[in-house]
């Protein structure tokens, strides 16, 4: 038989699994692959001092949710990173937990 549902289901929210850190100024997170995702998009707060996040900026978007590379980072600061998945036919999924890491 087949299904004739053709209500659409919300991509599931990626899960940071690991943040590289090896090269200066770089911050490399990877995610759980969401099914039906065409791309993965990052954003990025810098943290101050009291560990307050600062304005969002945007980390690009990216095919693959093995590398998804944040340059341009200042050495010895800390941000918090978040990543959500694109595609299917709902658009977006909801935004993970953010994580917390130290650029080198």
């Amino acid at each position: 038989a087949v299904s004739t549902n053709s209500a659409s289901s919300p991509l599931e929210t990626p899960v940071i699994r690991r943040i590289d850190n090896v090269v200066s100024g770089q911050l490399i997170p990877s995610v759980t692959r969401v099914k039906n995702a065409r791309v993965y998009e990052v954003r990025y707060f810098l943290l101050d001092a009291n560990g307050t996040p600062g304005p969002v900026q945007n980390g690009g978007l990216h095919s693959s949710s093995r590398a998804l590379p944040v340059t341009g980072l200042t050495p010895g600061a800390l941000y918090q990173i978040q990543v959500r998945a694109i595609g299917g036919s709902t658009g977006y999924s909801e935004w993970s937990l953010a994580v917390t890491q130290r650029c080198m």
